[in-house]
């Protein structure tokens, strides 16, 4: 039931295009190296804000632990979610998806990234993970961001993606929060 709010929240928020705010953009700016920042700002504006959102949340999460002020635990907060862009699905495209993905399982969506047409693009949509860090990793950016994004939703990964433990809790609790 918490998933279903969590997302539920989302697509309500989605549905505004307004743009993130100057002083946001000005704080992600301060966070992101040069060809980072490019990525990110290739983001909707939905989720833009977003992951600025996450990111402020791992911010806080992490305030007072050795990971404190670190950017690249922010960076990886802010870009975690880009290999959603290759999918090209709007809100509702992206919520339809889900819906299909959750129903259909992990088998046939694997299925449908060899076909074509929406089920192709929904299958991108849900595979976002790996795709989100071969982004990251063709823009130069952060290790750290890329392997964040193949792993943050995959627990499983998490020990392998070389991010530590408090890390990782505090960048998935903040994507779920």
């Amino acid at each position: 039931m918490t998933r279903a709010l969590h997302l539920g929240r989302r697509f309500v928020r989605a549905l505004s295009s307004r743009p993130p705010r100057d002083r946001d953009v000005a704080w992600v700016s301060g966070i992101l190296e040069p060809a980072e920042l490019e990525l990110w700002r290739s983001l909707p504006n939905h989720d833009r804000r977003y992951t600025i959102r996450v990111a402020k949340d791992v911010e806080t999460r992490l305030a007072g632990t050795e990971y404190a002020g670190q950017p690249r635990w922010l960076a990886a907060a802010l870009l975690h979610d880009v290999g959603k862009l290759d999918a090209g699905l709007g809100v509702v495209g992206r919520s339809v998806a889900t819906v299909m993905g959750a129903v259909a399982g992990p088998v046939r969506v694997d299925r449908w990234a060899q076909t074509s047409g929406f089920r192709r693009r929904a299958a991108w949509y849900l595979h976002h993970d790996d795709r989100g860090a071969d982004r990251i990793r063709a823009a130069g950016g952060r290790e750290e961001a890329a392997r964040w994004a193949s792993a943050h939703h995959h627990p499983s990964r998490w020990p392998a993606s070389g991010v530590p433990v408090p890390v990782a809790e505090a960048l998935e609790a903040a994507d779920n929060a």
